[in-house]
Parts: structure tokens; sequence; C-alpha cells
């Protein structure tokens, strides 16, 4: 028996570390692709930084990954064995299909306690310390916020564009600011200028920029068809001032979402309600709750689901009895889809008195359902 195990277990390894790999593969490289390598070319993250924003994704897309690439693991490893008859071998001496598959499943909840330790505290972190240093790396070098050569529109009322940056200096210097009608009121020119954060007097995040050889155009106001020259003024240095606290955020006012709470601060906020003010109706309140403890749900259903998926898989590959890694993984990626289709409609669901903590497992009862179904039918072959 134990060397049978052994082979289940050593089948079942390997297909499914090679599945998760290839998705872990997939969905780090979207996000690098798609984030930390524009980052980096536009100056806001050193290539360091990049590696860590790197490193720090690994832990947010695992528990994705994980019971995905169980799942097309198993099918492949359970196909193969039917396809070349080891199961029906295995059968034939009395071994049931549960006990075939123990090996696996045991697998599969080990998997499921790690993937639950992730969800619930070092993806979290991980998404958190992620977003701070994206954030952080502005403002630490203010200049990094704007992208050479493009225009940025990332402050209210503004457009800058500068032809390029060398560390905190940006040359060729353009500011326009437009009124709320998105109308031109005014253009500022420089040769070079410098941005440095700072605060006024209420402790509000100000983005300070330091001018030299400016040029200045400023319209009148309500001149809406520009019938009347702007006001032209020129300078060796000039300072402007305007409010940046929504680009440089730190750690006392970064602004967090549900998803990347800790279990400690999911239970307090369960406790206390997700941003709930202190004046909050007693129904703005349940709902605050209801939203922290659906998400602490949901990371638990998440990791469940490794073991779920798995234990569909074992029947569903034996009825499929297909050895092509392609058919079975062509198979896991349509039961994947469903699975997560389910557990998007369960999320969207927000009323309390419709208990959206409890439909996020409807999925995971499903797929357990199913595969209990289908290691009824099995059994009778």
């Amino acid at each position: 028996m134990r060397i049978l195990d052994r082979h289940i277990l050593k089948e079942t390894t390997i297909a499914g570390s090679a599945a998760t790999g290839a998705f872990i593969f997939v969905m780090v490289a979207s996000n690098i692709l798609t984030q930390v390598a524009s980052a980096i070319a536009s100056g806001r993250v050193s290539g360091w930084e990049g590696l860590e924003l790197v490193a720090l994704l690994f832990p947010g897309v695992i528990p994705y990954a994980l019971p995905l690439g169980l799942l097309t693991g198993v099918l492949i490893a359970f196909g193969r064995l039917s396809s070349q008859h080891e199961l029906t071998a295995m059968k034939a001496s009395g071994l049931s299909l549960s006990r075939i598959a123990r090996p696996a499943l045991w697998l599969a909840g080990g998997l499921a306690l790690i993937s639950a330790g992730l969800n619930l505290e070092i993806a979290p972190y991980s998404n958190t310390e992620y977003r701070k240093l994206l954030v952080g790396s502005a403002k630490d070098n203010p200049a990094s916020v704007i992208t050479p050569g493009k225009l940025n529109r990332q402050f209210p009322g503004m457009v800058i564009r500068a032809a390029e940056r060398d560390g905190e200096i940006l040359r060729d210097f353009w500011l326009w600011r437009i009124d709320p009608q998105g109308r031109l009121v005014q253009a500022v020119h420089a040769s070079e200028a410098r941005l440095n954060r700072a605060e006024n007097k209420a402790g509000e995040g100000i983005l300070r920029v330091v001018l030299t050889n400016v040029q200045t155009e400023t319209w009148h106001a309500g001149d809406a068809s520009y019938q009347h020259p702007p006001d032209f003024f020129s300078a060796r240095t000039s300072t402007l001032e305007f409010p940046a606290s929504g680009i440089f955020k730190d750690g006392s006012n970064f602004e967090r979402k549900l998803r990347w709470l800790t279990t400690a601060e999911l239970l307090e906020a369960i406790d206390k309600g997700w941003q709930v003010g202190p004046n909050a109706t007693p129904a703005e309140k349940e709902r605050g709750q209801v939203l922290a403890l659906t998400q602490l749900m949901s990371h638990l259903a998440g990791a469940f689901s490794v073991f779920s998926l798995a234990l569909l898989a074992v029947p569903l590959a034996v009825r499929v009895g297909r050895a092509e890694t392609f058919v079975n993984a062509s198979l896991a990626l349509g039961v994947a889809l469903s699975y997560y289709m389910l557990t998007s409609a369960a999320t969207y669901v927000k009323a309390p008195q419709l208990h959206p903590e409890l439909l996020v497992w409807v999925p995971n009862l499903l797929v357990v359902s199913v595969a209990l179904w289908l290691f009824k039918r099995a059994s009778r072959h």
C-alpha cells in the first residue's frame, strides 16, 4: 500500500507543481507587464525596487493559482492512471477509488491550509507593501510621478508635461491650468523644474514646484472666446504650490482595500464595521460588519477550494479517462471558470439580509456535492 500511495502522491505532486507553476508564471507576468515594467520604465521605481515588487506579487497570486494548478494536476495524474488501466488494476485488488485517491486528497488538504495562511496573513501584508512601495517611491522622489514625453493628469485641474527627467529635475517643463469647463486659463513653461513634497499649515500634502527660466501666460477670467491677449510674466525663478495629498500617501493615510486586511484587522472590522463612521446608523454598521465577515469567509472559502476542486477532479478524471495533457488542462479551465463565475456572483451580494457571508460557500458546496455524486457512480464500476 505504501508503494501505491507514494506512486499516487508522486504523480499528483509532479503534475500539480508543473501546472501551478505555469499558472503562477502567467499571473505574475501579467502584473509585471502592466504595472512593474511601466513603473520602472517611467522611473517611478528603481531596478532593485522593481525586483522587490515582483517578489511581493507571489504571495497574492499563489492562492489563486493553487486551486487551478492542483485541479489540473489531479486531472492529468488520474487521467493518465485511468487511460493506462492502472486504476483498473488497483480496483481489481480490492481498493476503492476513495482509498486510491487518499494521498492526493491529503496533499490537497495540506495545500488548503497553506492557502488559508496565505489568504489570511501573508497575501494581505504583501499586497499592502506592494502598493506602499509604488506610492512611497513617488513620495521620496516627487518627480517620478511625471512620465517624460507624456501628458500627466494626476493633479486635478492641471496637465503637466516634461520632455525628460534627470533624477529630481524635469527639463522643458510645461504646466497648463484648466477650469472646470475644460478651458485653458494658464500656461507655464520653464527650462527646468524641481518638484518637492511639502506640507501646508494644516498638515496636508502639497507639491512645491521650483521653476527656472519661467514664462507664464494667464488668460482673463470669463474670457471664454479668448478675445483679449493673456497677461505675460517671466522670471529667472518662480515657485508654484498645489495640493497633492492624493498622490503622496504614506502609512498613516494609505487607503487599503478590504481584502488587504489581515485576520486581526478583519476581526476588528467585524466588531466595529468596515469604514463605519462614529455617527453611523445601526443599518450602516451592520452592513459594514457583514462586509468584513464576508471577506473573511471569502478567504477561507478560497483556501478550501484547493481541496474541493481536487476532490472533484479525481472522479472526473476517471470518467473522462484521457491521458492527453491538453484535454485535461482544458477540462480544468472549464471547471475552474465555472467555479470562479459562481464565486464572483456570490461576492456581488451586499445586502445583510441575504447573508453573503454564507453565499460565498455555495460554490464549494456545489463542487463537493457533484464530487461525492461522481465518486458514488465511479464506485459501481
